[in-house]
C-alpha cells in the first residue's frame, strides 16, 4: 500500500511537472511569435525614413537596438535588387550573416521597406531596400531543459521527503501524518507560494522530517522570490535604452497611447517635445561612435536632470529624444523647451566642450492621432534645423495655422 501511494504521488507529480513544461513550451512559443512579429512591424516603420535618405548610421543604429531581444541574433538591410547591403548587425561573430542563406535552424524574417508617409504616393508603392532579421530558439530550448530539469529536481526531492515522511509515520499517530500529508500536496500545486512553515510537534522523529519540509519550503519561496525579482528586472530591461538608460521606443508608444487615450477621455492636454543633437554626425566623423555615444549618454542625463516629475524621457531614434509631459499645454511646453535647450547649450561635455540641441514641439489636438503629433514635431523639429540650430520651435494650434511655415519634408534626416 506504502509503495502503491508513493507510485500514484510520484505519477501524479510527474503528470503536473510534465503539464507545466507543455505550458512553458507554449508561453515561450508565443512569445517567441509575438517577439518576431514586434520586431518585423517595428523595423518596417523605423527603416523607412533613414532607408530613403540612405542614413547608413541610422540604419545601424536601428539594427542594432533588434538585438536588445534575445531571440535576435542578427538582421541587415540591403538594396531591393539584392545587390548592397547598406547595414549589418549581428549579436557575435559566432552567429551567420543575416544576409547570408544557411542550412542553420534559425528562423529568418524578411521586412519590405517602403519610402515614407511623406513621399509622394506613386514612389511610395516601389520598394527601396529589404532587411532580414534572423531569429534563434536557443534562448527558448535551453529555458525548456532547465524547467525540465528544475521539475525532474523537484519531484525527486518530493518523493525523498515522502519516503522520510512515511518511515517514520509508521509509528506516529494518523492526525500529524495527514496533516504532513495535506502540506505535501500543497507544496506540489500551484499554492506552494502561500504555504506557511509547519510547527513543531515535540516529538524527535516528526520534528526532523518538519525541519526538512521547511527548508523545502523556504528554498521554493526563496526561489520563486528570486524569480519575481529577475522577471521585474526583465521588464525593466524591456523598456530601457540600453545606451542612455532612458526609456526606449517601445515604452515611449505606449506612454504616448495612454497619454492619447486618457486625454480624450478626461481633455487634459499633454504634449511632446522632440530634442536632436546638433550636428551630432561630425561628433562620430570626428572623435569616433564611442564618443558618440558618450554624448548621447551625457544629453539623456542632462535631461533627466532638468525634466519635472510627470515627464516620461525616452530615446526616440539615434540622438532624437522624446519627452512626453503630462498634463502640459503648448504655451507650458514651449516654454519647458526652452529650459532644456539652454541646459544643453550651457552644459560643457566631457570630450566635445559645448553642443546644441534643436527641439521641436507640439500639443494634443481634437481628434488627434499619436502619427500626427508625431509630425508636427517633426516639422517643428525640422524648421529648428532650418532657420540655425539651437531654436525651439513648435507645431501651432489649429486656430493659428497660418502661422506654420513649414511643409512637406523632403528629407527627415538631419545632424
Amino acid at each position: 500500500m506504502i509503495v502503491l501511494f508513493i507510485v500514484a504521488t510520484t505519477t501524479t507529480l510527474g503528470a503536473f511537472a510534465a503539464h507545466r513544461q507543455w505550458q512553458l513550451q507554449q508561453d515561450l512559443e508565443q512569445r517567441f511569435e509575438r517577439t518576431r512579429a514586434e520586431v518585423s512591424d517595428g523595423l518596417r516603420q523605423s527603416l523607412a525614413a533613414p532607408a530613403w535618405a540612405l542614413n547608413v548610421d541610422i540604419l545601424r543604429t536601428t539594427l542594432e537596438a533588434t538585438l536588445i531581444h534575445p531571440e535576435v541574433t542578427g538582421a541587415c538591410i540591403y538594396a531591393p535588387d539584392g545587390h548592397d547591403v547598406y547595414a549589418e548587425v549581428h549579436r557575435s561573430a559566432t552567429h551567420a550573416s543575416a544576409c547570408t542563406v544557411t542550412g542553420s535552424h534559425d528562423v529568418l524574417s524578411d521586412v519590405t521597406i517602403y519610402p515614407p508617409d511623406e513621399i509622394d504616393a506613386d514612389r511610395r508603392a516601389q520598394p527601396i531596400g529589404k532587411a532580414i532579421i534572423r531569429f534563434t530558439r536557443d534562448n527558448m530550448r535551453q529555458a525548456q531543459r532547465k524547467a525540465m530539469v528544475q521539475g525532474i529536481t523537484e519531484v525527486a526531492a518530493i518523493d525523498v521527503v515522502l519516503v522520510l515522511l512515511l518511515t517514520f509515520g509508521l509509528r506516529m499517530v494518523f492526525g500529524p501524518l495527514e496533516h504532513l500529508r495535506t502540506a505535501l500536496f500543497r507544496l506540489a500545486s500551484s499554492q506552494g507560494d502561500r504555504l506557511d512553515e509547519l510547527a513543531r510537534l515535540g516529538r524527535t522523529e516528526f520534528d526532523s522530517v518538519i525541519d526538512g519540509f521547511n527548508r523545502v519550503l523556504r528554498r521554493l519561496q526563496a526561489t520563486q522570490a528570486e524569480l519575481v525579482e529577475k522577471n521585474r528586472q526583465l521588464e525593466a530591461v524591456s523598456k530601457t535604452d540600453q545606451l542612455t538608460g532612458v526609456f526606449n521606443r517601445r515604452h515611449l508608444d505606449e506612454v504616448l497611447n495612454s497619454a492619447l487615450t486618457f486625454s480624450r477621455h478626461d481633455g487634459m492636454p499633454f504634449s511632446i517635445i522632440l530634442l536632436d543633437v546638433d550636428r551630432f554626425k561630425s561628433v562620430n566623423d570626428t572623435y569616433g561612435h564611442q564618443v558618440g555615444d558618450r554624448v548621447l549618454v551625457e544629453i539623456a542625463r542632462c535631461i533627466l536632470e532638468v525634466k519635472r516629475v510627470t515627464d516620461t524621457v525616452g530615446r526616440w531614434g539615434g540622438e532624437e529624444f522624446l519627452l512626453i509631459c503630462a498634463d502640459t499645454d503648448l504655451d507650458d511646453a514651449v516654454r519647458f523647451a526652452e529650459t532644456l535647450r539652454d541646459a544643453v547649450a550651457a552644459r560643457v561635455f566631457s570630450v566635445t566642450g559645448q553642443m546644441t540641441a534643436s527641439l521641436g514641439v507640439a500639443c494634443v489636438q481634437q481628434s488627434d492621432t499619436i502619427h500626427g503629433m508625431i509630425s508636427r514635431a517633426d516639422q517643428a523639429l525640422y524648421r529648428s534645423k532650418e532657420r540655425g540650430r539651437n531654436r525651439v520651435e513648435y507645431a501651432p494650434r489649429r486656430s493659428d495655422e497660418s502661422c506654420d511655415t513649414g511643409g512637406e519634408l523632403s528629407d527627415p534626416v538631419f545632424d
